[in-house]
């Protein structure tokens, strides 16, 4: 009887490490340096940081020290100050610092860059607010409520003006109306612009005759008429002072001596101018 053959395959059934183990091996030993040396890296820069942050820190204590030391010492030397001395200097101080932040030429130029017809300003104030911004305390009356809110736009939109608001407002017992305003001014003003030479006209009220413009003493003025399609002759003004002239009196009725009487003899005739 024969002896059945036996296939064994002892050896092991390849897969992907045992084809490349090698490479793989330095890959992840390559990987492992990286990671080592990303982590060293990082913990460097944290210590780095934290020393950086340490002497922030210190020096920030000494200068929360040497403030601590200066309040103390200002601290002692208002204690020692004399107020009733110093006030007046304080005050002065105050008077020169608020007039350069906004010089009364300024305001006044701007206020009347504001004005419209019809309505005027009685008094003028100005102080700071709580947020030492300058403020202008303003009292004026208007004709009318329509010049009033013209003022009021004219304010708004004046950029050196923040912000206007109304204080109070009432009737005049002669007509118009009187008001109080509070006038903020902005921190930053503008440039300064130079005003028009020329107020604007009046606005033409209804109903209202215009009146004729003022001429000139002792020269009169021709009417105008329409010229003529014939040669132009010019026309010469009249004098100015034209020479008195007399006018001769018409001759009356021829007088009629009354009639004699008889037995009358006749009487010497007297004109006038010769008694």
């Amino acid at each position: 009887m024969a002896v059945p053959e036996l296939k064994l395959n002892l050896a092991p059934p390849s897969n992907y490490w045992r084809l490349n183990h090698v490479l793989l091996g330095w890959a992840a030993l390559a990987l492992g340096f990286l990671v080592l040396a990303g982590s060293l890296g990082l913990t460097w820069v944290a210590y780095r940081r934290a020393a950086i942050t340490g002497k922030l820190a210190g020096s920030l204590n000494s200068k929360t020290l040497a403030t601590a030391d200066a309040q103390a010492r200002l601290l002692n030397e208002l204690r020692n100050v004399d107020v009733a001395k110093e006030l007046p200097r304080w005050r002065l101080a105050e008077r020169i610092y608020t007039e350069r932040s906004l010089p009364w030429s300024r305001l006044t130029a701007e206020l009347e860059r504001s004005l419209v017809q019809d309505a005027r300003i009685k008094s003028i104030q100005r102080n700071r607010g709580s947020d030492m911004k300058v403020q202008i305390k303003l009292k004026g009356e208007a004709r009318s409520r329509e010049a009033e809110a013209a003022f009021v736009e004219s304010l708004q939109k004046n950029p050196f003006f923040e912000q206007v608001i109304l204080e109070r407002e009432g009737e005049r017992q002669g007509g118009g109306v009187d008001f109080d305003y509070t006038l903020a001014v902005v921190s930053n003003p503008p440039p300064y612009k130079p005003l028009p030479r020329f107020t604007p006209q009046a606005k033409a009220r209804p109903g209202a005759v215009p009146l004729p413009a003022a001429q000139p003493k002792g020269i009169a003025v021709p009417p105008a008429r329409t010229p003529a399609s014939g040669p132009y002759h010019p026309v010469p003004p009249p004098e100015a002072n034209p020479p008195r002239r007399l006018i001769n009196p018409q001759p009356g009725p021829a007088f009629t001596p009354p009639p004699r009487r008889p037995g009358t003899k006749d009487r010497p005739v007297i004109q006038e101018g010769n008694e």
